[in-house]
């Protein structure tokens, strides 16, 4: 079977969720229901048991949590998905125009995110300028997730509800011991 043309809906439907995403405009704010339904969902689609959802306040503390090593496996897990799914989209769409559009794609958003993430730093102050480049790559990775999920044709994965959480304004930092912490 050959290979089939990118399906543009599903680049520019997610084109439009980058854009009117609040991207870490709820950092450091008390969790909602919906951030821990999210979160919940995430964890449960990565196939990790039951775990607390902590909240990060500042970004001190942000920066502190991001440089404990990860004993959970939860980076792994992504990524093991990650590879499948975009093994998946390969053997779908030609190479070529896949690689291209996903470039596209997160380099646009990871322009947009950049800012954001910069905008948030100014606003609640005490961020140190490399953690503004974590965390737009970050979301710029999450989008690139999420892409590639979608074009493998998993609209189940955990990377729908790890950019929910992006795109309500939240930082997943990442899965640490029995926690997941968000910012």
């Amino acid at each position: 079977m050959g290979a089939i043309a990118l399906p543009r809906t599903v680049l520019e439907s997610l084109r439009g969720e980058v854009k009117t995403a609040s991207w870490f405009a709820a950092l450091g704010e008390p969790l909602t229901e919906g951030d821990q339904a999210d979160a919940r969902a995430y964890v449960a689609a990565l196939g990790i048991g039951p775990i607390e959802i902590d909240l990060a306040r500042d970004w001190p503390e942000a920066e502190r949590l991001l440089q404990q090593p990860d004993s959970s496996g939860w980076w792994d897990r992504e990524d093991t998905l990650r590879r499948r799914l975009l093994a998946e989209a390969e053997g779908r769409y030609a190479e070529r125009v896949l690689w291209t559009a996903l470039t596209e794609l997160t380099t646009h958003a990871g322009e947009l995110v950049h800012g954001k993430a910069a905008t948030a730093a100014a606003r609640m102050g005490h961020a140190a300028p490399a953690s503004i480049h974590v965390a737009a790559g970050a979301a710029a990775q999450a989008v690139y997730q999420l892409a590639v999920a979608r074009l493998g044709g998993r609209e189940d994965s955990p990377f729908e509800s790890k950019f929910r959480l992006f795109a309500a304004g939240r930082w997943p930092l990442g899965i640490m011991g029995s926690r997941l912490v968000l910012f």
